[in-house]
């Protein structure tokens, strides 16, 4: 995990948010956060990829898609995991609920 405060304060929809980059290693999710994950990546996927090539995705191939940023939201605590694609970002919102910050040598998934 990030050692120094490096977040950043946006703005979104009238919202200044404050975002806490976090590396995707450290971040464990619910098996309902895995899920939200999971169904993005066949929402944004779908188009693209027969549903055959999607349903063989691995668990880590999909994790991998949405690391490309990794941050948490100050005040709600929800974590936003984002997916850079040729000609689209794609930020996934997971509720608090559904993450955590691994400690070392812990899993979560």
């Amino acid at each position: 995990m990030e050692s120094a405060d490096q977040s950043v304060k946006i703005m979104v929809e009238d919202v200044e948010l404050t975002l806490h980059p976090l590396d995707s290693i450290d971040v464990g999710l619910t098996p309902a956060g895995f899920d939200l994950v999971r169904k993005a990546a066949f929402s944004i996927l779908g188009g693209r990829m027969p549903v055959a090539n999607l349903e063989e995705l691995s668990f880590h191939q999909i994790l991998a898609m949405f690391s490309d940023l990794v941050c948490w939201e100050e005040a709600s605590g929800r974590l936003f995991m984002c997916a850079d694609l040729p000609g689209r970002c794609y930020c996934l919102p997971i509720p608090a609920e559904h993450w955590r910050v691994l400690t070392k040598g812990q899993t979560f998934h």
